[in-house]
């Protein structure tokens, strides 16, 4: 599309817009003031090409109450997250995020590398965020990690 990339993602379904256009970044977002942009699940991202292969998107405003990650990093409405989508070949994409937040982190840090395979004729999976779901996270992550017995409010064991 002309002036704007739009990622379609397989988990929910979903689909995120990167401007192309040149554009800044807001630098208002959930501030109280009149115009001042809402915060949304995926952020505000611009992006642009550095040399042929390597695709920079900057993205700030993401609503709090999201994570970075899946073991619940936390994060203000103003963190900075930069992704670096790099074509190592026909076949071959690199992904790299870095992370900063200087109200929550003492400094930026990656999240590391993803390393994507192009496979001709692949199908897409479907990933929903069921009930089924979300009951295996909290017996593997959210149960064990509320589970302080000297915790006020804890049910005893």
């Amino acid at each position: 599309m002309p002036g704007r990339i739009v990622m379609l993602i397989q988990f929910q379904d979903i689909w995120r817009e990167i401007w192309m256009d040149g554009r800044a970044l807001p630098s208002n977002v959930g501030a109280a003031e009149k115009g001042a942009p809402d915060p949304r699940y995926n952020g505000y991202s611009v992006g642009h090409w550095e040399g042929d292969y390597t695709l920079v998107i900057e993205t700030t405003g993401l609503d709090e109450r999201t994570w970075l990650n899946r073991e619940g990093y936390p994060h203000t409405v103003n963190t900075r997250v930069q992704e670096r989508y790099t074509r190592l070949d026909h076949n071959n994409l690199d992904l790299t995020v870095t992370i900063d937040d200087p109200k929550v982190y003492a400094q930026p840090f990656s999240l590391g590398t993803a390393h994507f395979k192009w496979i001709p004729n692949q199908e897409l999976d479907e990933k929903l965020c069921v009930p089924s779901e979300v009951i295996e996270y909290l017996k593997a992550l959210g149960d064990p990690a509320g589970s302080d017995p000297n915790a006020v409010g804890q049910p005893s064991k």
